[in-house]
């Protein structure tokens, strides 16, 4: 965990660097327009085949991702600007590995998914030249396949939706820069499904809601001579209520009453969600990029944990213990890649 929490830090240094020069700069000055819209659509493969006589233990494998990232903004009036973002990405890993039935050859295991992204991001911003500009937003989360049950695969779970509204502060925004930082107070809500058994295919369904106060900077800045651009956000939610809260005391009475020494989980929901995602991209060609991503994540428990009181004690345990995580969490990858900007 201090190895992560060390790299963490130093991707929070990099990303203090263009936020300060940020300031050096006024932002222009806004005047209405038509859409101006963004698609790149990448793939990032490696591969890798060994033969069964090959010594030293290495192992073929096989990484994909293939993503998109899609954006449209438009300022409307002087005093209105809407900004909306997709982002898609999925991909999977193969291994090469001992063949149970003939332990001198080697066969293709069944693939892993690495990366699972659906993110929809839109805000509609009043720019009245003050200080800070008042806007509302709208975020949809999910994913392709939830594998975090091991009876099977979910598709589309869950569905994650949250509205907010505050202000925003533009720190710069130009054509190769910009930096954006908003307050607000939002609330989320969760639609999901928990698979029940895999033969014959049963499925629960269950709703979460909670609310409290977010902060979010997103920063664009070329660096090192406008050779590699560099793309952050950091995103901070600090939950005050949560609808699930009292589901949660049962759960810990309930479990008490069978291992008096459970852990009290009532409060875990009260902890902040962190969200620092940073990406660093040097374009070798027109199509060729070399990507570096670095995500830090703190989300004590996922709001997407079905703890109905009609489910055992060990089911609301197991489904807690799936989406606890006490620590932070840290995600790194470099690939060299192929994108094509449609426009």
């Amino acid at each position: 965990m201090r190895h992560h929490t060390f790299r963490a830090a130093l991707v929070a240094l990099a990303c203090l660097a263009p936020v300060s020069a940020a300031h050096a700069e006024d932002p222009k000055p806004v005047e209405p327009g038509p859409w101006k819209f963004g698609e790149l659509v990448s793939l990032n493969l490696s591969q890798s085949t060994f033969s069964d006589n090959w010594s030293g233990g290495d192992r073929g494998s096989i990484v994909w991702v293939i993503g998109s990232a899609s954006t449209a903004e438009r300022q409307f009036t002087k005093r209105f600007n809407s900004s909306t973002a997709l982002t898609l990405a999925y991909g999977e890993s193969e291994q090469q590995v001992i063949d149970p039935a003939n332990p001198s050859h080697r066969v293709w295991d069944s693939p892993d998914k690495s990366t699972d992204q659906i993110l929809l991001e839109s805000v509609g911003r009043f720019t009245l030249d003050g200080w800070a500009d008042p806007y509302v937003a709208f975020r949809g989360e999910s994913q392709f396949r939830d594998q975090s049950n091991p009876l099977g695969t979910l598709t589309l779970n869950p569905v994650k939706l949250k509205e907010t509204a505050g202000a925003a502060r533009v720190l710069v925004k130009t054509d190769e820069r910009m930096a954006i930082t908003r307050v607000g107070f939002g609330v989320r809500q969760v639609f999901g499904h928990t698979l029940l058994s895999a033969a014959p295919w049963t499925t629960s369904g269950y709703t979460a809601n909670d609310g409290g106060f977010e902060w979010q900077t997103d920063v664009k800045q070329p660096i090192l001579q406008k050779k590699v651009l560099y793309t952050g956000s950091l995103l901070v939610f600090e939950p005050l209520f949560y609808s699930g809260a009292n589901k949660l005391k049962q759960l810990d009475a309930d479990a008490k009453a069978a291992d008096i020494a459970h852990e009290a989980v009532a409060d875990f929901w009260r902890a902040p969600n962190v969200t620092f995602q940073n990406t660093f991209s040097a374009q070798v060609t027109k199509s060729i990029s070399v990507n570096l991503y670095a995500q830090w994540v703190y989300d004590k428990l996922d709001g997407a944990v079905n703890v109905d009181p009609s489910r055992t004690v060990q089911q609301r345990l197991d489904e807690v213990d799936r989406n606890t995580r006490k620590a932070g969490q840290f995600k790194e990858t470099l690939a060299l890649g192929i994108g094509y900007r449609l426009f």
